[in-house]
């Protein structure tokens, strides 16, 4: 059984490499993370891309909508600097300034859990996109076991749960404030904390810690998880350590033990 915390790389390590890319991803794994976290959307013709934003505007400098594009026009797109220059500082003989494709993320990184942003737009068509590819490469039930998702939307949630029966769901954002919330107060029955959930909680809310052991607790006993998001300090992320948060969301790198 892995130890807690589950370090998870937030779109890959991203120092010498664009996020969400091969390079970034490849990058992670040496540095112990065991889970990697990514973005799906859907292309125009039924392709899963790992890409955060709606559109390329911010990584290319293409106001096109991800899903308005084809997996070929997709393929095409090369991101603009600083990617293109982190790469070469890394050496990386540079796929890195393309963008990464979900079947050829889940071949080369198999070894790891996955923890699975659904974008919200386009979300119905991501999630038939990824059921589709999981009936023909044989992974409903690796999928199901081995990956976590994230949805934005109650129905799209209740969809992934169709075709991943089993699956783990982290909480959205709206349940996870409500239960950061009524814990701060007190009175974590009045936020409907599910068993078997993830919650994410940052560092602080209004100035108050978050990354306190009875805060944890306080989950713990309602039976549900919680996964401590980007800390922005070795500090912090040692915090949430010490504070038995069961999972670490983090830009940086691992903490040496």
């Amino acid at each position: 059984m892995e130890s807690r915390p589950l370090w998870i790389s937030h779109r890959g390590y991203k120092e010498n490499a664009c996020e969400n890319t091969r390079a970034a991803f490849q990058a992670a794994v040496p540095l112990g993370f065991s889970c990697l976290e990514t973005d799906l959307r859907a292309s125009r013709d039924g392709q899963i891309v790992l890409v955060h934003d709606p559109t390329l505007a911010r990584l290319a400098g293409d106001q096109r909508r991800v899903s308005d594009m084809t997996a070929a026009e997709l393929a095409g797109i090369r991101l603009k600097p600083p990617c293109q220059a982190a790469g070469a500082r890394a050496g990386v003989d540079f796929f890195d300034d393309r963008l990464l494709f979900f079947d050829a993320f889940a071949a080369e990184f198999s070894q790891c859990r996955w923890v699975l942003d659904i974008k919200p737009e386009g979300g119905r068509e991501t999630i038939l996109a990824l059921a589709r590819w999981a009936a023909a490469e044989g992974m409903v039930e690796s999928v199901s076991q081995n990956a976590k998702i994230l949805t934005w939307r109650a129905g799209h949630e209740a969809l992934a749960k169709k075709y991943f029966p089993g699956a783990a769901f982290y909480a959205r954002r709206l349940e996870c404030w409500r239960a950061g919330l009524t814990v701060l107060l007190g009175q974590p029955s009045l936020g409907a904390i599910q068993p078997g959930k993830t919650y994410a909680l940052p560092p602080s809310v209004m100035g108050i810690n978050l990354f306190q052991p009875h805060v944890v607790q306080r989950f713990h006993k309602r039976r549900a998880a919680v996964v401590a998001f980007l800390p922005p300090t070795d500090e912090q992320a040692k915090q949430a350590v010490a504070a038995g948060f069961d999972e670490i969301l983090t830009n940086g790198s691992r903490l040496r033990r």
